[in-house]
């Protein structure tokens, strides 16, 4: 008897062990579960940051630039480089001016949302607008785009914009100076709107204000008009705000019945690898650039002008002389670098 109860506690005694062990190892944990108890590691706690400064630095503006190309054809624009092929009767030229202003530039994600490109400030960007001179020279009148080098050359926009993880898809502008600026005091303005400065040629007197394009070409063949026995040999694109009436000299606000400026939406652009590109031939392909109808030769904006009805149209802009709506514009388009 004395032998079995010797026994029967031996065993409990056993049993009682075992259990106690079971316990203590399920709240301690074994060696494989008790890692993710412990605390994070350095190099998770670095991944962590690492994630957060990410995060952080995605809600930061980014540096931006927007190279801009000027070209006819598969001809790129500069000074003395005949232009081939142009308009209805295939008129050969040289540039005598080539430039343009660009304002409210956007880049749009691919939802539809825009986000605004802060333009750096500089003597070619102002307030948001930028002056596009594609002239590799300068010099006047019938020796213009000769001689000298032009140091405002400008093929570029720089400045920030909010990106964060969002997807760019295109890129949107409008052509011109917005009416904010058309009209002010051109002689006390920043560059690149000043006069005497870099606008000059670019301005139309006061309260007309800025030429928006002054993309003028040299032609080989004298331009004629009927029942006018002078020729000319510089055909002009000036696209501005027309029918504008108001004395802003005495505090008075400017109005235009023709405010001609051009948005633009660019589609497939990639920040950092795509290019906005401008074809002259495609902006005089309708017209006709031995001849002139009315007015100075090529086209001033002028609801009377009638070489404007081509040109505006390539724009995707209306005009009086149009005898139908303008369908997409042609100018301007997306290009890899």
């Amino acid at each position: 008897m004395n032998t079995l109860l010797s026994f029967r506690r031996s065993h409990a005694l056993q049993i009682f062990s075992i259990g106690f062990s079971s316990l203590l190892l399920a709240a301690c944990g074994s060696s494989s579960s008790s890692d993710s108890s412990k605390p994070a590691s350095s190099s998770s706690l670095a991944s962590s940051s690492s994630a957060a400064s990410s995060s952080a630095a995605s809600n930061e503006p980014v540096a931006i630039t927007i190279p801009f190309e000027a070209f006819s054809g598969s001809t790129e624009i500069k000074c003395g480089v005949p232009l081939e092929g142009l308009g209805k009767v295939s008129t050969r030229a040289t540039i005598a001016d080539f430039r343009f202003y660009v304002h409210n530039l956007r880049l749009v994600t691919s939802t539809g949302v825009e986000l605004p490109i802060t333009l750096d400030e500089t003597d070619l960007q102002v307030d948001n607008i930028a002056l596009l001179d594609f002239r590799d020279k300068l010099g006047t009148g019938a020796t213009s785009c000769q001689g000298e080098a032009n140091p405002a050359i400008n093929k570029q926009v720089v400045g920030k914009v909010l990106i964060g993880n969002n997807t760019i898809s295109s890129i949107r502008f409008v052509l011109g100076v917005p009416a904010t600026h058309n009209h002010a005091n051109q002689a006390a303005a920043k560059e690149p709107l000043k006069s005497p400065g870099l606008s000059s040629g670019m301005n139309w007197g006061w309260n007309i204000g800025y030429k928006f394009t002054g993309l003028d070409v040299f032609t080989d063949v004298a331009i004629t008009r009927p029942g006018d026995t002078m020729t000319f040999n510089r055909w002009n694109i000036h696209l501005g705000s027309t029918g504008c009436t108001g004395a802003p000299e005495a505090g008075e606000a400017v109005t235009c019945t023709a405010t001609n400026r051009a948005e633009f939406t660019l589609s497939n652009f990639v920040v950092g690898k795509s290019a906005v590109k401008l074809d002259f031939a495609k902006i005089v392909e309708n017209s006709n650039m031995g001849q002139d109808v009315a007015g100075p030769s090529g086209c001033m904006s002028g609801a009377t002008d009638l070489e404007c009805a081509e040109i505006f149209a390539s724009f995707g802009l209306a005009h009086a002389a149009q005898t139908s709506i303008p369908s997409a514009q042609t100018v301007f388009s997306v290009v890899t670098k």
